[in-house]
């Protein structure tokens, strides 16, 4: 799973176009609430990693430097987890 997004922008007479890129991990994924922590095999749960690409539009070169790149990286808390399920289910 990911998602892409790109757009051209101006900042004080500078053209640039902003590409942000976000690929979910497909190891040990699911909604925060069922996947916490690590599993057996040291994988985060819900890692997702983001990547913003900023590029001159003017050039549009990559291989001068006129691309620049950050990428962040999440996930859960990287500890191993677990709950007990009375505690998730309140009783009435």
């Amino acid at each position: 799973h990911g998602w892409v997004a790109c757009t051209l922008c101006s900042s004080l007479g500078w053209n640039f176009d902003i590409a942000i890129v976000a690929r979910r991990s497909r190891f040990f994924a699911g909604t925060r609430f069922r996947k916490r922590g690590l599993n057996t095999r040291g994988d985060c749960a819900n890692e997702v990693e983001v990547e913003q690409i900023v590029c001159n539009v003017a050039t549009r070169s990559l291989h001068t430097g006129d691309a620049m790149s950050y990428v962040q990286l999440r996930a859960s808390v990287p500890l191993f987890w677990s709950q007990e399920v009375s505690a998730t289910n309140p009783k009435p």
